[in-house]
């Protein structure tokens, strides 16, 4: 039964309009029924607001009949439900009053059962209006919410209660990659993941269970092109007048980027957790927001007590000098200030751990981003290089004893083989020889201490270019391979070089490591006078002998049979060698080579480069020992084989390529 009709009841005649008031009323209590003594009343109650529900109205009456006032009524209210009742009833009449568009047309009777059957097609007329008006309502709210659903640039959907969607808009359509057509109709689970459609299912069922309106879950869609998206979904259940679970409807934003950057996050942060750095932050106020484990570690507090605590009550504590706070604010202040052009800073402070121990830490501070050009912190990294510095000073000892070892060699060896030099050269002047044999002694004692000679050459270089490589700078490899073949006394030799190529290397030890291989390869690889040391041969670490051995050598306990003398050297077809300097193309690991084509490698290969290793009779066997350890000292390493030509060829490996010499010149 409806709840609460209106009824206006129009009839001039009063005792009829008391009656049908007062039996309609009794008949249904859900009837308020008041009246109007003629048409004009019911107008004015109408214009006025009175707004019933339904007017029963009688016919014949004074001012307006019936239909008349129907007419006047539906100007204010079309679909107001209009009762004729009255007495004067005939088939004219009742074909005018539903050609007018009466809701019903019902005679008058002198039983209440009449009243009855008024009081019935009052309620009936009510409940189509109600329900004509609800439905109408619902077709005008369902087309507002299309318009919503399509003007929404978020993707959107509605599912009835089997999962189905029965509404998506054209940008959940673009999402999943799917016309419309093929969406509507289709089972939800046609666009979303199986985990996700489970989410989604457990989020709608509680929603229902606990009463709430609305809920989230993370949604996964595959688009055509194959790129995954992730959403959020807000979704709304859906119920019936009972309350019964009619389906749901969901808004999802496209979350994508931010989970990707979740992920990120996820990602550095686990590497933060992993890196043996500390680390930690620092707001405006200069107080100690986060940092990680490995950054409490060096002090009595945790994690928990340091968050929180600004940094000047560390200084308080004394785990640093008071120093560190003027010299934190000096290197923001420059990293704020606009005529310095540097993103961080990087400077070094001594501290004292939980334990008393003085450390030396590296800190790099990086400022934190501004907020409206304000000055919100800074991030700092911690590298304790307590142990490196240790190391550097210990090295610098250990360079220090090579330097005092190379004074040794150059003065206080050199200066006496300088006086017996100089002696037995005066000797020969003033004793002239009449024999062979003393010709030969004397010129036995000249090779021994020119040997000598040879030998403190190649401890000097030795001492100079055994040490760790400090800081590279870029060689044009081709243009100190030519300065270096210059600097070599080459007998006629003729170089190859077909690289162009940029390095990272010390200049210096890199020409004597050249100069070095290239002495090898002229003496060792050709018929023709060994090369003479030019006098500058020191600076660049020279290994070759001044002089050749006697003829009887072999009989002073040289051991080598390759040596090639002045005297013996017309005996034999002159061999002129070339050497080769190229780049390593084997595509494994960058370098260079330096081959010749000469007699070749003898011995075991393994041995080449240790010292006093040779097989000339008047070698050091210091001068591939050389070329090791300026390899070494660089980080590369060395090898020899035999070259494509038959000759020696040794190949550097592990080079820093930097670019092409002859790009950088365009």
């Amino acid at each position: 039964m409806s709840p609460g009709i209106s009824v206006l009841c129009v009839d001039d005649d009063p005792d009829v309009r008391s009656l049908t008031a007062t039996a309609l009323e009794r008949t249904n209590d859900e009837l308020d029924v008041a009246t109007a003594s003629g048409s004009h009343e019911a107008l004015d109650r109408v214009a006025n607001g009175d707004d019933p529900d339904c007017i029963v109205s009688d016919y014949d009456m004074p001012e307006l009949n019936g239909l008349e006032l129907l007419e006047a009524v539906r100007m204010e209210d079309s679909d107001l439900p209009f009762i004729l009742f009255t007495g004067k009833g005939s088939e004219e009449i009742a074909s005018e009053a539903i050609s007018a568009g009466v809701t019903d047309y019902l005679q008058k009777g002198s039983g209440l059962d009449r009243y009855a059957v008024l009081a019935n097609r009052i309620e009936n007329a009510v409940d189509r209006r109600r329900t004509d008006r609800a439905r109408r309502e619902s077709e005008r709210e369902l087309e507002r919410y299309r318009t919503l659903v399509e003007s929404m640039s978020d993707p959107m959907y509605v599912l009835d209660e089997t999962g189905r969607c029965t509404v998506a808009n054209e940008a959940f359509c673009e999402l999943v990659g799917a016309d419309r057509e093929r969406v509507l109709g289709a089972h939800i689970s046609a666009f979303i993941s199986r985990p996700s459609l489970e989410r989604g299912v457990k989020t709608v069922r509680r929603l229902h269970e606990n009463g709430h309106e609305s809920g989230r879950f993370e949604v996964s869609v595959g688009g055509d092109d194959g790129e995954e998206r992730i959403g959020e979904a807000n979704v709304t259940a859906l119920t019936g007048e009972r309350g019964e679970r009619t389906g749901s409807t969901a808004v999802i934003r496209d979350i994508t980027d931010r989970k990707r950057r979740e992920r990120e996050l996820s990602k550095y942060e686990r590497i933060i957790e992993l890196a043996p750095i500390a680390l930690f932050i620092l707001d405006a106020e200069a107080t100690i927001v986060w940092c990680n484990d490995e950054f409490a570690e060096a002090y009595a507090e945790d994690v928990d007590e340091l968050l929180g605590t600004r940094f000047p009550a560390l200084v308080e504590r004394g785990y640093y000098d008071e120093g560190v706070i003027d010299k934190y604010t000096d290197e923001v202040r420059a990293l704020l200030s606009s005529s310095v052009d540097r993103e961080r800073a990087k400077y070094q402070v001594q501290f004292r751990n939980a334990a008393g121990e003085e450390r030396i830490h590296d800190v790099h501070t990086n400022l934190l981003p501004l907020e409206d050009g304000a000055f919100t912190g800074t991030i700092h990294a911690i590298r304790d290089i307590t142990r490196r510095r240790r190391y550097q000073r210990e090295l610098e000892r250990q360079n220090d004893r090579l330097e005092e070892f190379a004074g040794v060699v150059s003065h206080d060896l050199r200066n006496p083989l300088n006086v017996a030099q100089g002696s037995l050269e005066l000797h020969a002047e003033e004793c002239p020889i009449e024999t062979d044999g003393e010709t030969e002694s004397i010129e036995r004692v000249r090779w021994s201490l020119e040997r000598m000679d040879d030998l403190i050459e190649d401890l000097l270089s030795l001492a100079r270019h055994g040490r760790t490589v400090g800081d590279p700078e870029p060689v044009d490899l081709g243009r100190l391979v030519r300065e270096a073949w210059e600097a070599v006394d080459t007998a006629g030799a003729s170089l190859e070089c077909s690289t162009e190529i940029t390095i990272a290397a010390d200049e210096s030890r890199l020409r004597a490591l050249f100069e070095n291989l290239f002495r090898n390869a002229v003496e060792h690889g050709s018929t023709s006078p060994a090369s003479e040391p030019q006098q500058d041969a020191v600076e660049h670490g020279s290994t070759s002998p001044r002089s050749q051995t006697p003829e009887d050598a072999v009989e002073h306990g040289s051991t080598g049979s390759r040596s090639h003398t002045h005297e013996n050297a017309g005996a034999h077809d002159a061999r002129v060698v070339t050497v080769t300097v190229g780049r390593l193309e084997d595509g494994s690991t960058s370098g260079f080579y330096v081959a010749d084509d000469g007699a070749g490698l003898e011995g075991d290969l393994d041995e080449i480069f240790e010292y006093g290793h040779t097989t000339a009779d008047d070698g050091t066997g210091l001068g591939l020992a050389i070329v090791d350890g300026i390899a070494d000292a660089h980080g590369w390493t060395v090898s020899a084989c035999e070259g494509d030509c038959g000759g020696a060829r040794f190949e550097l490996r592990e080079v820093s390529l930097l670019e092409d010499a002859s790009a950088e010149a365009e």
